[in-house]
This record gives structure tokens, sequence and C-alpha cells, in this order.
């Protein structure tokens, strides 16, 4: 079925990927506009040179708003620090399992399946729980692409919500301290994530702030490493 232009504008302006400029960018380019403004030269009052002096302040405006955009092109070059960035890629890939109605590869609520289902396709294990009894029902899995790596993706479901959960190995491995949950917000999106037990793990969906936390606070309980006997 062939989409109108109309709906096609609505999806690309509800779904599309935008990338936040650097915080701060706006008060750096009104800064440079105002400081090559101060420098430019005032009009002659002569009345003789009053069309020049119209010119010649013209002329330094625009001299000045071609510094300014040349200052925002550079200053949107500069790339985006490695949580952001992650946190866009993450976003990214949770509306395309959306659009693309490919939410998982093994599609089943039993943790005793979805586990399994990842060995050999990983070269790590990822924890599998379900949380059915507290509201977030296991839906399934599948592979995904995040960090320039494979990495696991579990699907969970909260009513009409969907919640994809992204597992893989921490840069550091066992080593790496237990951090989080940090929240934030993109595109409308809520995000979570941490770092426990060598795994770093990054949960996305559209259900309000509390209720994701909520989930990731009752995930890293279930999944917390045991204590090893004294």
């Amino acid at each position: 079925m062939s989409m109108s232009d109309e709906e096609l504008g609505t999806l690309i302006r509800r779904h599309a990927v935008r990338h936040m400029p650097p915080e701060g960018l706006a008060a750096r380019i009104a800064n440079a506009v105002r400081t090559e403004e101060a420098a430019a030269p005032a009009p002659s009052p002569a009345p003789a040179r009053q069309g020049r002096g119209l010119w010649q302040g013209l002329a330094w405006f625009g001299t000045g708003a071609a510094t300014a955009w040349g200052l925002a092109l550079v200053l949107l070059a500069t790339p985006m620090p490695p949580a952001d960035a992650l946190a866009e890629g993450v976003t990214a890939n949770h509306v395309r399992s959306l659009m693309a109605s490919h939410l998982a590869d093994v599609a089943s609520s039993d943790h005793h399946t979805v586990k399994p289902w990842f060995a050999g396709k990983l070269d790590f294990s990822p924890p599998v729980v379900d949380l059915a009894a507290e509201g977030f029902a296991l839906a399934g899995g599948r592979l995904d692409y995040l960090d320039g790596r494979t990495v696991a993706a579990l699907v969970y479901r909260s009513g009409p919500h969907v919640i994809n959960l992204f597992v893989w190995p921490a840069p550091d491995g066992k080593k790496a301290q237990a951090q989080g949950p940090v929240a934030s917000a993109r595109q409308g999106y809520q995000l979570v994530h941490w770092t426990q037990g060598g795994m770093q793990a990054w949960a996305v969906s559209d259900l309000n702030a509390t209720e994701l936390q909520n989930f990731a606070v009752l995930l890293r309980e279930r999944t917390a490493p045991v204590p090893s006997p004294k």
C-alpha cells in the first residue's frame, strides 16, 4: 500500500533521528555575532558619507554573520560525548524495531527459552529475567548492533508499552564498577542506563520516567551478583 506525502512527512517527523546540538551552542553563536558587531566601525555622521556608511555597516554585519555560521558548523561537527552518542543509537534502534515490526528473533515469555537462544550467537551470556509479576512481562529477544558490536536486545511489555533492554559487556568487563541507574530522554522516549556485574544495560521506552526507572531498579535487584561466601 503506497503512502501519501502527508503520511510520510508525519512518520519522519515522529520517528526520524535528530541530533541534539552541543550544550551552549546558541549562546556561543550569539556571543560571536555580538563580538563582530562591536568591532564594526560606526557609520560616519556626515551626510555625504551616509550611503557609504550604510553599505559598510552591512558589509561588517555580513562578515559577522558568516563568522557565526562558520563557528556553528565547527561546533556542530564536534563529536558527541560517548554517552550521548550511545543514547542516540539506543533510541534509533528502539524506533527502528517498532517501525520494522521486528521486535524479537525469539518470541517467548519463558526466560528458559529466551536465554539459551543467545548461546553461540554472542560472546557473553545476557541476564534474562521475567518481571511479569511486577507488571513487566518478558516478550522475547533478538540480536542488535550498538557501540560497534553485536548486543542482546531483550523485549518487555508493560500494557501497550514496549521496553527494549540492550545489554552487552562493559568496557572494563568484570572490573567495571556498578553505576546508575541514570535517566535521560531522547525524542520523546525515556532512557535509563546502568552498569552491573560487568555488563552495561540501556532500557528505552515510551513509558513515563518513573515507571521505566522502577523497571530498572527491579531488574538490577533481580540480576545483582551473589556475594561470594567468606
